[in-house]
């Protein structure tokens, strides 16, 4: 399978598990409503999992589009890892000053600490939620290693990726993009 098909997969999955407990809840509403015979037990079976089942691959399809679109021309790759809670990547020809000065006026970026690493907090929706960062500096090679790291409620559910998502944008500010 190629990378964006593993990626799919991965989120459909990632969809389905976070849709069953709302389809599953629907089904027993209905059945309790219109009464506890079995056809009103296969009426909702057949027509609330289908329905989440396409919802589900539908946004799986809008999300891997989104995720690849977001790396493209950063030289970030989009496999099925950008589904982790912990990102990294590293960038070359940016001197460390640079870094410094696009951090720093980037409206996105709270609690910047001097020194190498460069510490961080992104905030990517702006607003309270933000994902803990580092930027770490080699000096002999001239690379900048970015991590990302999100919380445990920032990568469940629909929110699969975010660490990627927050990711792509620091290299596109390092950059000037």
């Amino acid at each position: 399978m190629t990378p964006r098909i593993r990626l799919f997969a991965g989120l459909s999955r990632n969809a389905l598990g976070a849709l069953v407990v709302p389809v599953l809840t629907l089904c027993i509403l209905d059945f309790v409503d219109d009464g506890f015979s079995w056809t009103t037990f296969v009426r909702a079976m057949a027509q609330y999992p289908p329905v989440g089942i396409v919802l589900s691959l539908l946004w799986a399809g809008w999300r891997t589009g989104s995720l690849v679109r977001r790396a493209r021309g950063l030289g970030v790759e989009a496999t099925e890892k950008v589904l982790d809670d912990t990102q990294t990547h590293t960038v070359t020809g940016i001197p460390i000053d640079r870094i410094r000065a696009e951090l720093e006026a980037a409206r996105q970026v709270s609690d910047l600490t001097d020194g190498d690493p460069v510490r961080f907090r992104w905030h990517p929706y702006r607003s309270r939620v933000s994902v803990e960062a580092s930027v770490t500096y080699d000096d002999t090679s001239g690379e900048a290693r970015i991590e990302v790291r999100t919380s445990g409620n920032f990568e469940s559910g629909f929110f699969r990726g975010a660490a990627f998502t927050v990711l792509c944008r620091i290299v596109g500010t390092l950059e000037g993009r």
